[in-house]
């Protein structure tokens, strides 16, 4: 098999809700998601080398063996497709950081699924399941694009495309493990709200978005889990003048606004300690 190649796009979440623990361990959620330019790149081949490979500017942190959600993937479809995994290469060139909020792991797992669909005839059935099997963001990215998601993330309801924006994202210099499982666990701890923003912003799609219109519940104890988040993010309202927000279970933060406006704030971030990347709105 010659190589095959793809991008995996990273995601925002432009609505993010949570609701209270089920009893299988969950929580519900209701979010928005877009996928955005910044992606890595996926390359699957047969016979030369046989494992995972993990390279590029983020390359730390993100696991080289069976535990790497891409990896996983291929190991569902296999099952399922009644196939084996041996020769199989899997090369991860990775621009989304590890365990910063922005769907890197799910999109590659979701990408690799995808390339394989063909050489193993799988159905799109089968992908969904496999996705729906190893997490919760990679069924949205097996269509990508503008979606709102609810249950566990696995319920995706393709939405009109979001309007072009420009994004900025603002990538701390350190992550924590089980971040979102820590994050869940401090919002057991506070009252519940309704989940209401994610049906009312469906029912205005296709829109243009001010910073104003992004809502992330996790915003609400983010700053007291990572330590040293709440400054940077404090610093970057104060030199931006706009709101900043937490990209899905964070640290990583973003801001969004019209084509062209992007540039400006990202030069306002200058000197801190974050990696900051232009990006846009696919």
């Amino acid at each position: 098999m010659t190589a095959r190649s793809a991008l995996a796009h990273a995601k925002i979440n432009l609505i993010l809700e949570t609701g209270a623990r089920r009893a299988d361990g969950y929580h519900d959620i209701d979010t928005v998601l877009q996928e955005i330019e910044l992606a890595d790149r996926v390359t699957i081949s047969f016979g030369e080398f046989e494992g995972m490979r993990v390279g590029g500017p983020f390359a730390s942190g993100t696991p080289a063996g069976q535990s790497n959600l891409a990896w996983r993937a291929a190991a569902e479809l296999a099952q399922r497709c009644g196939r084996t995994l041996d020769g199989l290469g899997i090369a991860l060139e990775k621009h989304i950081p590890a365990a910063g909020g922005l769907g890197g792991g799910a999109s590659d797992a979701a990408t690799v699924l995808r390339l394989l669909q063909q050489q193993w005839a799988a159905s799109d059935s089968m992908l969904l399941d496999c996705a729906n099997a190893i997490g919760s963001d990679e069924a949205f990215f097996l269509t990508g694009g503008t979606a709102r998601a609810r249950g566990r993330g696995e319920l995706v309801e393709p939405l009109a495309p979001l309007h072009p924006h420009d994004v900025v994202l603002f990538i701390p210099v350190d992550t924590i493990e089980h971040k979102t499982a820590r994050l869940f666990e401090a919002m057991d701890a506070v009252p519940g709200v309704p989940m209401t923003a994610g049906a009312a912003f469906a029912r205005t799609m296709p829109r243009t978005l001010a910073a104003t219109d992004v809502t992330n519940s996790f915003e609400s104890v983010a700053r007291d889990v990572f330590a040293g988040l709440g400054a940077l993010w404090a610093e970057l309202e104060r030199r931006c003048g706009v709101p900043v927000h937490l990209a899905g279970a964070g640290p990583t933060l973003f801001w969004i606004g019209p084509p062209g406006a992007g540039a400006p704030v990202a030069k306002a971030a200058a000197g801190l300690q974050c990696t900051v990347v232009e990006t846009r709105t696919l």
